[in-house]
C-alpha cells in the first residue's frame, strides 16, 4: 500500500513538473523527458490548461513550485539516466551468461536507484504540499488519487 501511494505521488510530481514546463515551452522537451522514468506512464496533466489551474495558484505559489522543480531536476534526470543504463546492463546480463547472483545484484542496484528517485519525487510532492492552502491540498490529493486508486476517496472533514 505504501509503495502504491509513493508511486502515485511520484506520478503526481511528474504531472506537476510537466504542467509547469508547459507554461514555459522552451523547457518542456528536456525537463519532462529527462524526468520521466521509463517505467512511469505519462499523464494528461497538460490537457486543456492542466489541472494545476484547478488549484487556483497564486503567482507566488507557481514560482515556488517552479523553484522546487528546478532544484531537483538535475538529480531526477541523472537518476533516470542511471536507471536506463542499469536496465540495459540487466538486459545484457539476462541475455548473456551471467550468474544468477550477478543478475540479482544488478536488479537490486536498479531497485535501489528507483527507490531513491521515488523518494526524491515524493520529497518534491511534500514540498509542494507545504505551499498549498487546505483547499488546494484537498484538490491536489483528490487529483493524485483520482485515476490510480480504485477505492473511493475517504470522506474529507
Amino acid at each position: 500500500m505504501l509503495i502504491r501511494r509513493v508511486s502515485i505521488l511520484a506520478i503526481a510530481m511528474i504531472a506537476v513538473s510537466s504542467t509547469i514546463a508547459l507554461a514555459k515551452p522552451t523547457l518542456l522537451s528536456r525537463q519532462v523527458i529527462a524526468q520521466t522514468p521509463t517505467s512511469v506512464p505519462r499523464t494528461n496533466a497538460g490537457k486543456s490548461g492542466g489541472w494545476l489551474k484547478e488549484l487556483n495558484l497564486t503567482p507566488q505559489q507557481l514560482q515556488q513550485i517552479k523553484q522546487i522543480h528546478n532544484l531537483s531536476k538535475q538529480q531526477i534526470a541523472e537518476k533516470s539516466q542511471v536507471i536506463r543504463q542499469q536496465q540495459q546492463e540487466l538486459h545484457d546480463l539476462i541475455a548473456g551468461t551471467a550468474t544468477k547472483e550477478q543478475v540479482l545484484g544488478k536488479y537490486n542496484q536498479i531497485k535501489l536507484i528507483k527507490q531513491q528517485l521515488a523518494d526524491l519525487q515524493f520529497e518534491n510532492t511534500l514540498a509542494i504540499r507545504e505551499i498549498l492552502n487546505p483547499e488546494q491540498r484537498l484538490k491536489f490529493a483528490d487529483r493524485m488519487y483520482k485515476k490510480k486508486n480504485p477505492l473511493p476517496p475517504a470522506q474529507h472533514n
